[in-house]
């Protein structure tokens, strides 16, 4: 039997009518809004300076006490946490668009697949054109697997989430272990050149960003966007079992029915600030012994506390909301996230295009002026506009702009914008 309530639209993907307020699931938008709101504190960092090519090198530009301050508490309680909590909300979102793509069409995986090549083409333009650091390339990847497993029992799901967290620190555990068989002279002077083109790099996007031209600039991204696919393969095995947990909620009907599941929700909110707290401390003090140029016991501990860390706090934050949505109090107080998370790919693009026309040389040209607290502050203002930009748009129409495109090109037919006068 399909447990899940008609209206719910997780993704706004299959209803031919407007969605009402009342058939969705709204703690769910909230969630989704206060993650867009982690992602950029997160991601402002990369907007500004070349942090990804700094901590390779084990260095960091901000030195002073309030921008330390504030890195520290994005490290321990932010990085990581909020791309884990997207990444269960696609899983999730995944379950619901099959449930109910099944009872419209006969072949609800391929029209999956089809969203799926749509967000890849929305990623792809996103990271050559827009900023390096895009996440849905990686998204629609991996979703290509979610098929696979989505008639799988919840038990198998668990277990195949634990296989994939194991395969994240095996790299890690190799590395580690075969470092004594390297050829110390060899090992030397490959990880000095290494470093020689880090500089490199680090000095180039400093360049490019804040002055360069508009061909200088391009040239950068497009080296920046490859660079990190590089590391696709040690990321995606963190982000897909993130996936499967989400199908795991979506399967068990967790969020469908939230007031029969509120004693394993809370049960689950405990352990999971026991051990993501504890995990986030450990992946913190950990990260502050590795050596840049020598894999040690510490990487490992690293990435084994990662594993526990990031996912634990990441459900602590979204069984917290569940809980204090509860309350009306807080209900009222959470609801102007959900404008946000209605519109999560628009906005999480919109972040993009600001942040990119504040710091690089086409805007603003800020790049590698702002330290950690200023880039609070600017995050802050930036998703306070998308509250109200967001709920301006909603008033007037039923999507997104983006989910609009995306809805459009997945189902090959316009579809209605505007909202009807009431």
């Amino acid at each position: 039997m399909n447990d899940q309530p008609q209206g719910v639209d997780l993704n706004n993907t299959l209803i031919d009518g407007p969605v009402q307020p009342q058939e969705r699931i709204e703690v769910l938008d909230v969630i989704r809004g206060f993650a867009l709101l982690g992602i950029l504190i997160v991601n402002m960092a990369y907007f500004s300076y070349p942090l990804m090519y700094l901590e390779i090198l084990g260095r960091e530009m901000w030195t002073a006490a309030s921008d330390k301050a504030v890195f520290a508490v994005i490290n321990l309680f932010i990085e990581g946490k909020f791309y884990s909590m997207f990444s269960f909300l696609f899983g999730l979102g995944f379950v619901i668009f099959i449930e109910r793509a099944r009872a419209r069409s006969s072949r609800p995986t391929l029209l999956f697949y089809r969203r799926l090549f749509i967000l890849l083409l929305i990623g792809l333009v996103h990271a050559f054109f827009i900023w390096f650091g895009d996440i849905l390339v990686s998204y629609a990847l991996l979703g290509l697997l979610l098929p696979l497993f989505f008639n799988r029992k919840p038990k198998t799901i668990l277990i195949w989430i634990a296989v994939f967290f194991f395969i994240a620190v095996l790299p890690v555990a190799l590395m580690v272990l075969s470092t004594g068989l390297l050829d110390e002279a060899g090992y030397a002077a490959y990880m000095q050149e290494f470093f020689a083109v880090m500089e490199s790099k680090v000095d180039n996007s400093l360049y490019a960003y804040s002055q360069g031209t508009f061909a200088e600039l391009m040239a950068q991204r497009v080296e920046d966007t490859l660079f990190t696919y590089n590391y696709f393969f040690f990321v995606a095995p963190l982000i897909f079992p993130m996936f499967l947990l989400g199908l795991y909620a979506g399967k068990r009907g967790v969020f469908q029915n939230i007031e029969a599941n509120l004693p394993s929700i809370k049960r689950i909110w405990k352990w999971s600030l026991i051990i993501g707290f504890t995990m986030s401390i450990v992946k913190y003090t950990s990260k502050l012994q590795i050596d840049p140029v020598t894999a040690s016991f510490y990487d490992l501990i690293n990435m084994g506390a990662r594993v526990f860390a990031d996912p634990g706090l990441s459900v602590f934050y979204m069984t917290s909301i569940v809980l204090l949505y509860q309350n009306r109090q807080w209900m009222e107080r959470l609801k102007p996230l959900a404008y946000v998370g209605r519109m999560a790919l628009s906005n999480y693009l919109f972040q993009s295009m600001v942040c990119t026309t504040i710091f690089y040389s086409y805007g603003l040209g800020l790049y590698g002026q702002v330290g950690h607290a200023a880039g609070m502050v600017l995050t802050i203002t930036i998703f306070t506009a998308q509250i109200f930009i967001s709920r301006y748009w909603l008033e007037r129409y039923r999507f997104g702009p983006m989910e609009w495109v995306w809805r459009t090109l997945t189902y090959g037919k316009l579809s209605g914008m505007k909202l009807r006068s009431r």
